[in-house]
């Protein structure tokens, strides 16, 4: 019989030795970013593409800017847990490494003619951080799993400080860039995502963006190395239990609707009203429930998604 009981896995900090801990106000040195500078000093007079993917912040949690840790702790409640104190640590020393980038395009006279897009693959993780008031976290498809940063510096493009309330999403970056750039897509290649240039310009979001459904597709449990042991709950805790079960989700205008598969569940709410994600209203507005539902099975269709299977028991 295949027992499907698991312990949420533990990520522990690694202790820093005393010697190699950084004084008050150093961040320390960091490879990556110092060959990202390296690289766009040999770019002054040529176009270029950078892919800045930085370990900050990412487990294992840990720093060596302990001075940091004790800035936290000052503004953090009494008990809290170190592994948030060394997160948020490592967030702002992210921070500066990003802001060394940036003054390096200053310095080269690159910073008015290049794009720089700043984001992320997913909401934050649980162990260490909140997504409040957002429900969920990193590992499930609710609001704190899926909302990310997205920020744009264009000098002369994109007006500094301006903001935008419309929905995107991380695959319509490369034709967006493809369009900032006047590169050619690829022909008879199909593309997830959408150019979005024009919102980034200051134009209004076309009704056919609005409307446009956005899809969502996790069939395993996490971790899937663990595929069928891995059904106790990670990410928990984030005002509301998210469990890492097979699950996929739609959005389409103010409507999003999440389908576990373990159970055939559906549930169905009203972002406008309910960005937390509180109030299932699946019951309510069952018409409404059966569209995006045959919606979000005829986009996973359309691809041939993977889709989970129930283990059987011998």
């Amino acid at each position: 019989m295949l027992s499907l009981e698991r312990t949420p896995p533990v990520i522990v900090s690694r202790p820093v030795p005393k010697a190699e801990l950084l004084a008050a106000g150093d961040y320390g040195r960091d490879t990556l970013t110092e060959k990202a500078i390296a690289f766009l000093r040999t770019r002054r007079d040529r176009s270029f593409f950078l892919h800045f993917a930085h370990y900050f912040v990412h487990d294992p949690i840990h720093t060596r800017a302990a001075w940091l840790v004790e800035k936290y702790r000052a503004r953090f409640p009494a008990g809290t847990d170190p592994r948030r104190l060394e997160y948020a640590a490592m967030v702002e020393t992210l921070d500066h490494y990003v802001g060394q980038l940036l003054r390096a395009l200053d310095e080269t006279g690159l910073a008015a003619n290049t794009l720089v897009v700043f984001t992320s693959d997913n909401g934050g993780h649980p162990e260490f951080s909140t997504n409040s008031p957002l429900r969920g976290s990193k590992w499930n498809l609710y609001e704190g799993g899926l909302r990310v940063p997205w920020i744009v510096r264009w000098p002369g493009r994109v007006r500094a400080g301006a903001t935008s309330d419309a929905r995107v999403v991380g695959t319509d970056l490369l034709p967006t860039l493809a369009a900032a750039t006047n590169t050619a897509l690829p022909r008879g290649v199909a593309l997830d995502g959408r150019n979005i240039l024009p919102l980034w310009l200051g134009e209004a979001a076309a009704k056919s963006e609005a409307e446009r459904p956005l899809v969502w597709h996790f069939p395993y449990y996490h971790p899937e190395t663990g595929f069928a042991a891995a059904r106790a709950a990670i990410g928990v805790d984030d005002f509301a239990v998210s469990r890492t079960y097979p699950q996929s989700a739609i959005r389409m205008g103010d409507w999003k609707l999440l389908h576990f598969y373990e159970d055939k569940r559906d549930e169905l709410y009203r972002l406008s009203a309910d960005a937390s994600e509180q109030n299932n209203l699946a019951a309510k507005e069952p018409a409404k429930a059966r569209e995006l539902r045959a919606r979000l099975d005829a986009e996973l269709h359309s691809v041939n998604a993977r889709l989970p299977s129930v283990p059987q028991t011998q």
